[in-house]
């Protein structure tokens, strides 16, 4: 199976190269192949709609639109996206507040390592996702 093309979306641009080597360095490419990246959620949505990927990896806190303000326009766009908020914000508030504007999984920071891999584990075994075209 091939991996899961996947757009990183966060304001802080320290952090996506760290994510993106994160990603090379724990050999993920039989999950993830990372398609784009943006820094805010007016760039998310317009990238998004050219590179339809198949998982948007979503900062909650970003300049603009934010992460919760993105979550329902990019469900409207690509409703088989799968949106995995990744957060600093690691509260019960902020992970019902990103469910309910459609967020398809939580991840807090720093349980990056921990929880990421098995959610795109999940995705592949469940075969949901196809390409969104």
């Amino acid at each position: 199976m091939s991996p899961f093309s996947t757009l990183l979306v966060d304001d802080n641009t320290t952090f996506l190269g760290i994510l993106k080597n994160f990603l090379k360095e724990r050999q993920w490419e039989d999950l993830v192949d990372v398609v784009g990246t943006a820094t805010n959620g007016e760039d998310a949505l317009e990238k998004a709609a050219v590179l339809k990927p198949q998982v948007v990896l979503l900062d909650l806190v970003m300049p603009g639109l934010s992460g919760l303000q993105v979550l329902p326009r990019m469900k409207t766009l690509l409703p088989q996206t799968k949106i995995i908020v990744l957060t600093l914000l690691d509260s019960p508030d902020y992970s019902q507040a990103a469910l309910a504007a459609g967020a398809d999984f939580f991840v807090a920071k720093e349980n990056l390592d921990a929880d990421l891999r098995p959610i795109f584990a999940k995705l592949r075994q469940n075969g949901s996702l196809g390409h969104c075209d």
